[in-house]
């Protein structure tokens, strides 16, 4: 008997995993060209809940697919991140990302890229 692994296409492991943990099909390349929309010289924030797992793997997981931009990840201790949102300058980012956190209420023109995972594009620009 023998077992044999076929080649393995780019980024495998990490669609299966967004797959598994979001819903989202060919995330690696999806999440990307989600991405390219913002524009390319701001840097993406990505909100993770502090200690839960899940919620911090995908936030590494959609740093390293929008290489080469520059991201920023923030762990968050509790369900709302006010705080952490009100120390951001608008213009050097270009969206903020939650992943299993809740965006406050009052943010609009939000994009659901998965199950758990929240886009909202900042679209003031930079002076």
């Amino acid at each position: 008997m023998e077992n044999r692994v076929g080649l393995a296409e780019t980024n495998c492991s990490i669609d299966a995993y967004l797959r598994a943990l979001t819903g989202i099909e060919s995330g690696s390349e999806k999440l990307p060209e989600t991405f390219q929309h913002l524009g390319k010289d701001r840097r993406l924030v990505i909100f993770v809940r502090n200690e839960n797992a899940q919620s911090e793997f995908l936030g590494m997981m959609i740093g390293y697919v929008s290489w080469p931009r520059e991201v920023q990840l923030i762990k968050v201790a509790g369900p709302t991140v006010e705080k952490e949102l009100a120390e951001i300058e608008p213009h050097t980012v270009a969206g903020v990302i939650f992943c299993s956190v809740n965006p406050p209420t009052w943010l609009g023109d939000r994009i659901r890229l998965g199950s758990s995972i929240i886009l909202v594009p900042v679209t003031e620009a930079a002076p």
